[in-house]
């Protein structure tokens, strides 16, 4: 309830929903703010871009080190991770973070992939729903010593995952 909540924080009622109009309210703006973080956490990791406007980064050197950075914010971040993992992963929810969306580094990765070979089509969404299911089980697998992997591996292990992932993910155009 508000008033168990604005005892815990350590303020009145009255001053949660002088900001605040619900519950709801109050867990967006937390979920927003956190996938924010965790956005930014992500595009921090990803490869400088070329000198040359010619010559884009390599969308495979970046899925590596979005998945590195996904591991790494598990890692160091495990409350965060946990609340946007529950919350935006949950059946039904229908709070979504606003604004900068770490999905979004994936997807566009994603699509810089397909679009090297025309050939072949998937869906990034649906392929980084895959990818983000399979880091955020390693994640918990590594956080409750199920894998007998040093931490190095871990992430070597996910970015082969998650480049498997996406080459499994396409369908030959002419289906």
């Amino acid at each position: 309830s508000m008033r168990l909540l604005a005892k815990e924080v350590g303020v009145t009622e009255g001053a949660l929903y002088r900001h605040f109009q619900s519950k709801d309210e109050i867990i967006q703006d937390l979920l927003t703010q956190e996938a924010s973080r965790f956005h930014d956490a992500l595009a921090s990791r990803l490869p400088e871009s070329p000198e040359s406007a010619s010559t884009p980064r390599d969308p495979w050197a970046e899925l590596d080190a979005l998945v590195a950075a996904f591991i790494d914010y598990g890692r160091k971040e495990a409350e965060s991770f946990r609340l946007i993992m529950e919350i935006h992963g949950s059946p039904g929810s229908t709070l979504q973070p606003r604004g900068r969306k770490p999905r979004t580094l994936f997807v566009g990765t994603i699509s810089r992939i397909n679009a090297r070979t025309p050939d072949r089509k998937s869906d990034p969404t649906a392929t980084v729903v895959m990818i983000v299911g399979l880091l955020s089980r390693l994640i918990v697998a590594e956080r409750t010593k199920d894998l007998k992997l040093g931490p190095a591996q871990v992430v070597l292990l996910a970015q082969r995952s998650a480049r498997a992932v996406v080459d499994a993910a396409w369908i030959p155009s002419a289906l």
